[in-house]
């Protein structure tokens, strides 16, 4: 018997689901079951008065509705509609259709067959309700009929699945998920964090209040294999109970695009793939990632519209999405600098098709060069530079310091001397939390360069320049080239192990995106030698997502990937600051923007030191490399580093007398 049922639903849903039905067939049977409700109001009314009679015949009054009936449905298109996907705007229009087609018959019949008005009033009226009930009923067992298609076919391979939220976005994606045959889940119940609206019922589904506990019976009574959040907001509201109970009881986790993706689906999509394709697994980004920040974009566009922009590092992770981000606020020209060939020829390709009204020069040079910036300033004039460009690794540059010197700190130090030769408007410079307190020679450099940068704003106060030097200061961006999350995933992908350097090490953690929005707010509203950093929100531990996102893929922790501990790497600590003990913090008009008042230092002072740090760095004198810089920055303290023996040696001031020449 349960064979036949099967045999029967899959011939329906051929049937059913296979194609759309003709808008024409559908007409066809609209004015049928007008043509009926009139035949049954007109042998009423017959039989209830005498006065019928006087009427004209029934054949011309059945003549006249229907000739109305198609002018009018077709005219407001009662027919186009899918009719599997009814809603309030088909009955809205089938009350119009069939208002206005009985209106007329009102007006028009006594025209040509003077008779009793009231009687034909009556008469139109139970017309009007029957044709009304009959076009809505045939409209609802059509969805009856297809729920109960879609809902029982393939029952067997249509996972079990919950809803958050109790909402129109939430009730919207079910809606549309459950009536989707192409959905490989299927909705049978709404959660809530709410209490108030337990035990009421939403699509005929119940609403489930969550609380300690229930997740977990909820699971075995019915066999859920996954949860669905419309939003990331939603997600994220959650994620610290309930989405960590999903990712612990195995249960996969699936996130809407957006709304606008899947409540504007094409109802004429007829493999259902929009619908199927509005929602997606959740990735560790989505859990680590906050509330959007709001950004000042009138100011901000004000400040780069019809300019000349120069990002230095353009084809990196962060200098490729402040060029997307400042697209949109239509500067005059983007320059896009970076030593990179392959990544800039890409970033340089999406530009030129996304972008095509914007000026975008791809220049191939490097900050080191001195010729190479002069040239590019001297022909173009940019009046905001933003420096992304740097060497970031921390294991790469502990090795190789010279490097790291030439291009973190010389190349800040050229960027910034030009843009002041120049006469540019503003120099941003893109810095890093691991310039707090370093414990290795990449966020030391970098500390360096902040320091130049803000020597030389500081110096140029009592200058008639216009210039202004702003730093930015954040910590690890989610999805960079080389970071952690990347690794993981190809870990996971190449069946293991995960290697964590240590237990107990925590980050920061920023979307690109949200960092980029950061910059352009803090290079708006920057005062000249500012040092800005970014809240981060609450650190990761590291282990803990390892260990997330090896359940996300389906895996368990420890069984089916192995983590091992490495020990921490040279230079690497276990947590990241955004500011020294010496430093102290001042608020701005952005709440997620903050000042750090930082130790002051002098512009010849320090070009002094870089002087020699670079002269020392070019002839690659690698201890006396690290060795200068500690006493150029006294709080670098190296950790897990063979440079470690350099600390005691360091002093507070620099010792060499190399001839001034950091400004130009």
């Amino acid at each position: 018997m349960n064979i036949q049922n099967s045999a029967f639903k899959q011939r329906l849903s051929k049937i059913l689901l296979s194609r759309y039905t003709s808008r024409w067939v559908i007409l066809f049977i609209d004015l049928f079951l007008s043509t009926v409700s009139f035949t049954i109001s007109y042998w009423v009314m017959a039989i209830s008065y005498k006065e019928v009679t006087e009427l004209p015949g029934y054949f011309k009054l059945i003549i006249w509705n229907l000739l109305l009936s198609t002018v009018v449905y077709t005219l407001l298109k009662i027919h186009q509609g899918v009719i599997r996907y009814s809603s309030y705007h088909e009955i809205g229009r089938i009350i119009a259709a069939v208002f206005v087609t009985n209106l007329i018959l009102w007006i028009f019949i006594p025209l040509f067959y003077p008779s009793h008005p009231s009687i034909l009033l009556s008469l139109l009226v139970k017309n009007g309700m029957l044709s009304f009930f009959s076009l809505i009923i045939f409209r609802y067992s059509i969805v009856r009929i297809y729920q109960y298609v879609t809902n029982s076919y393939h029952i067997n391979t249509r996972s079990s699945a919950l809803m958050y939220g109790i909402d129109t976005n939430s009730v919207g994606l079910a809606n549309m998920l459950n009536n989707n045959i192409q959905s490989t889940y299927r909705i049978v119940g709404f959660i809530t964090s709410d209490p108030s609206t337990s035990n009421q019922r939403i699509m005929n589904l119940p609403v489930f209040y969550v609380r300690d506990g229930v997740l977990a019976k909820l699971i075995h009574t019915y066999h859920i294999q996954a949860l669905t959040f419309p939003t990331q907001d939603d997600l994220l509201s959650e994620k610290n109970n309930l989405v960590e109970s999903c990712i612990r009881l195995n249960i996969k986790i699936f996130l809407a695009r957006s709304p606008k993706a899947w409540s504007t689906c094409d109802k004429s999509d007829k493999s259902g793939k929009k619908i199927t394709n509005s929602i997606r697994p959740i990735q560790i980004e989505d859990l680590l990632g906050r509330e959007e920040i709001q950004i000042n974009l009138p100011a901000i566009g004000q400040e780069v519209k019809d300019k000349v922009i120069l990002i230095t590092g353009a084809a990196g992770s962060i200098g490729s999405e402040l060029v997307r981000q400042i697209a949109t606020f239509n500067p005059r020209t983007i320059l896009l600098f970076d030593i990179a060939e392959t990544p800039l020829y890409q970033i340089d390709m999406y530009m030129r098709e996304h972008y095509p009204h914007i000026s975008i020069e791809a220049i191939i040079g490097d900050v080191r060069r001195t010729e190479r910036l002069d040239m590019v300033f001297q022909l173009y004039h940019p009046q905001i530079i933003y420096h992304a460009a740097a060497y970031k690794h921390v294991p790469m540059m502990e090795h190789h310091p010279s490097e790291a010197i030439i291009t973190n700190v010389l190349g800040t130090r050229n960027v910034a001397n030009y843009a002041l030769k120049y006469e540019a408007e503003k120099f941003i410079m893109i810095s890093t939390d691991k310039a707090v307190n370093p414990t290795n020679i990449m966020g030391a450099s970098k500390r360096i360069a902040e320091i130049y940068v803000q020597s030389l704003a500081k110096y140029i106060q009592t200058k008639s320049c216009s210039t202004h030097f702003i730093t930015t200061r954040f910590g690890n961006v989610l999805g960079s080239n080389g970071s952690v999350i990347p690794r993981f995933k190809e870990q996971i992908e190449k069946g293991g192990p995960i290697t964590v350097t240590d237990r107990n090490i925590i980050r920061y953690f920023m979307t690109i995106p949200e960092a980029c929005r950061l910059v352009l707010e803090a290079s708006v509203n920057g005062g000249n030698g500012e040092i800005y950093i970014f809240d981060m929100g609450a650190p990761v531990k590291i282990d803990d997502l390892a260990r997330n996102m090896i359940r996300l893929a389906g895996l368990a922790p420890d069984k089916d990937i192995q983590i091992i501990y490495t020990g921490l790497r040279s230079g690497e600590k276990l947590y990241e600051e955004l500011l020294s003990q010496q430093e102290i913090t001042k608020p701005t008009t952005h709440p997620k923007i903050m000042v750090a008042l930082v130790r002051q230092y002098e512009l010849r002072e320090i070009s002094r030191g870089i002087n020699e740090l670079v002269a020392l760095a070019e002839s690659i004198d690698t201890l006396h490399v690290v060795q200068k810089m500690k006493e150029l920055v006294p709080e670098f303290k190296s950790m897990n580093s063979i440079y470690t023996q350099l600390d005691h040696e360091a002093t507070e001031e620099p010792s060499c007398e190399v001839p001034f020449s950091g400004v130009l």
